[in-house]
């Protein structure tokens, strides 16, 4: 059997004849995620404070860049002690309704040589996310110097506020991502459409299938025309008589 191609011009065809399946397949799938990201999936707000690990000030108020790199080795170890249960168990008692999984709710980052640690609380009630974001920066701050053995060095640099907006899910970017999807999806079911058929059509997919020449053909009449012309030989019968 001859290696089948299908140039550029075939291709914008294939689109062309399923133009109409490819955008309501897109409209469907945008029209889907859009409404299960408006009225499905609950809103997730973040809250996020700030705690700051400060070098020690000498007796004369000045600070040694060797203590400053001190603090800033601490950061990788005062971020896992906040994520530990001696930090999130104690939060949990004095927020209320805070669950019992607060570890799944928080993530602790910081940046690359700095002293300041960012604490973020993501849940769907944005005053309990604040709540809670901001309790683990007091316990932390308070017990750090209890489970550090004196350690005092820590100290709230910003409180969280009560976030406005939530932070997922996307809509925009969910409907637009589904509209991508959406569209790929009809173009590929177009495509097969095309290669899964093998019927035979053409002169050229007798050639192309079957491998035999195409010795000639039968040209396709109109049912329309076929009946104007039966009615013009009838009539034309009919004169000569």
């Amino acid at each position: 059997m001859k290696e089948e191609t299908i140039s550029l011009g075939e291709l914008f065809s294939i689109l062309k004849r399923s133009k109409w399946l490819i955008v309501t397949l897109a409209i469907i799938a945008a029209l889907i995620a859009f409404l299960i990201s408006s009225f499905v999936i609950s809103p997730t707000y973040e809250a996020s404070t700030q705690v700051l690990v400060a070098p020690k000030e000498t007796q004369n108020n000045m600070i040694d860049s060797s203590q400053v790199q001190s603090s800033v080795a601490l950061v990788n170890t005062y971020r896992v002690i906040i994520q530990s249960p001696a930090i999130l168990e104690a939060v949990q008692q004095n927020v209320i309704g805070a669950p019992e999984n607060i570890s799944n709710l928080i993530t602790v980052n910081s940046e690359q040589n700095s002293q300041v640690i960012n604490i973020k609380v993501q849940h769907t009630n944005p005053v309990l996310a604040t709540d809670i974001a901001n309790e683990i920066s007091t316990v932390f701050a308070e017990e750090v110097s209890e489970l550090m053995s004196g350690v005092d060095n820590v100290k709230v640099l910003s409180d969280a506020s009560v976030p406005m907006y939530p932070v997922s899910p996307n809509i925009i970017l969910n409907t637009a991502i589904a509209t991508v999807l959406g569209l790929m999806i009809g173009v590929a079911i177009a495509f097969l459409k095309v290669v899964l058929d093998r019927r035979i059509k053409t002169e050229q997919d007798v050639e192309n299938i079957l491998e035999l020449p195409v010795l000639g053909s039968i040209p396709v009449i109109d049912k329309v025309e076929m009946m104007k012309q039966r009615q013009a030989n009838v009539k034309g019968d009919q004169v000569h008589v």
